[in-house]
């Protein structure tokens, strides 16, 4: 839709940003569905330096004037507020600005939302693709709505918190509900185009868990965990805020880890592994898989019972990036990080989707669920969750299923109690 957009404007001078691993994906889809000649510059981390990107667009930009052709940027949003490539794009005026994933830009304090703030004056339209407009809570929309139309929330965001949000806790800075979200809806729905996945004819997804038990030093060393983090909640001790870091110890230690004081992490467990091991081989050895983790730690345990089993498998993540050899079929199982593989990618070589671990984002785990059932998929998708009975694993599953937001529920319901 996109892509007809810019045929529709006769956009002569386009603007896409996008996460880093989306703009291959760009790249073909402007080469399907565009057929008019064009001068597209992608300005990845290959590109070198922020200087040399911004003499590379310049140097592009010179080429589509003297072709007397449109012209594309191609930049992730880690780059697009960087100097002085930022300088040399608010300078230009652009017929279209697209933000690919645009909740990329909620923060309305983050350079890269600044940065989008600062360009909407230069682009004369603007469009903002996601499937997670909200990820964390409604205000996340504010920023996103101040690049396309400054004028339906205004340009304060305190405002717009004090008119949305419920504040309470200490000194009333805390976020402790929502309030007038009818309104907040009906005025999003100005600009907005919403299309579910059932206009999609997509095959039938399934969820299923498997459970494990941790083993006796694992079991003892969570409990201890969990026991101190659950007194130092009912004492007050414990917020949202802080509570993040005690979490992930415990969910680390659910996958079989567990961090010392020197900043290692040992090895304690292998119940959550072996789950793994059994559920790849009752897939058989043909089917490709994906299998979706939190942690370093964990990528290295799916690796590690794929090797068990003789399967083959590559990585996906912040420290290596094979998804082109898996989607060529290089390897069965893909082992991917949440963070770095949930948005922007195909995963459709595969139907079974593995949650080895899980991140606290319900957005995040919506994207991760997206990557496998998504268009390009025929065959019916089973998502498998692999947790630890009676550890943070199931709480977090149930917060998701609940499309709550996962510490503040863990917290409630400890503190409930």
């Amino acid at each position: 839709m996109a892509c007809m957009l810019i045929l529709a404007l006769a956009a002569r001078r386009v603007f896409i940003a996008c996460p880093l691993r989306v703009i291959p994906v760009w790249l073909g889809q402007l080469e399907r569905h565009i057929a008019t000649p064009m001068v597209v510059v992608n300005l990845d981390e290959d590109a070198g330096s922020v200087a040399k990107r911004q003499e590379l667009a310049a140097e592009k930009l010179k080429l589509a004037e003297a072709l007397d052709r449109p012209f594309v940027v191609l930049v992730n949003y880690e780059s697009a507020w960087r100097e002085p490539l930022a300088s040399w794009s608010a300078e230009r005026t652009w017929d279209l600005v697209i933000l690919d994933e645009g909740h990329r830009v909620k923060a309305p304090g983050g350079k890269a939302s600044l940065f989008f703030k600062r360009l909407r004056t230069r682009a004369l339209h603007r469009i903002a693709l996601t499937g997670t407009p909200m990820p964390h809570s409604p205000l996340d929309i504010y920023a996103i709505f101040r690049f396309l139309d400054i004028s339906i929330f205004g340009p304060s965001f305190a405002a717009f918190r004090q008119q949305y949000a419920v504040m309470g806790g200490y000194q009333r800075k805390q976020i402790t509900g929502f309030r007038n979200l009818p309104d907040l809806e009906a005025k999003m729905s100005r600009i907005t185009f919403r299309v579910g996945k059932d206009v999609l004819d997509l095959p039938p997804e399934t969820h299923v868990t498997y459970a494990c038990d941790l083993g006796g030093e694992a079991g003892r060393i969570y409990r201890d965990l969990e026991k101190d983090f659950v007194a130092q909640a009912l004492d007050g001790q414990v917020t949202a805020a802080n509570a993040m870091v005690k979490l992930l110890r415990l969910q680390q230690v659910t996958g079989g880890w567990v961090k010392t004081d020197d900043e290692q992490y040992h090895r304690i467990d292998w119940a959550k592994q072996k789950l793994l091991e059994d559920t790849l081989e009752d897939m058989g050895r043909e089917e490709p898989a994906v299998v979706f983790c939190r942690f370093h730690a964990d990528l290295d345990a799916v690796h590690d019972a794929c090797q068990t089993l003789a399967y083959t498998s590559l990585e996906l993540s912040g420290r290596s990036d094979e998804l082109k050899r898996w989607q060529e079929g290089e390897a069965q199982v893909l082992a991917v990080q949440i963070s770095a593989g949930g948005v922007g990618v195909d995963l459709t070589r595969a139907r079974y989707s593995i949650y080895f671990s899980l991140s606290f984002s319900l957005g995040e785990y919506d994207q991760a669920l997206s990557r496998v059932h998504r268009p390009g998929q025929t065959r019916p998708v089973e998502h498998i969750h692999l947790v630890a009975r009676n550890t943070v694993d199931v709480k977090i599953m149930r917060a998701l299923e609940r499309r709550a937001e996962v510490v503040q529920a863990i917290l409630a319901e400890i503190t409930n109690k």
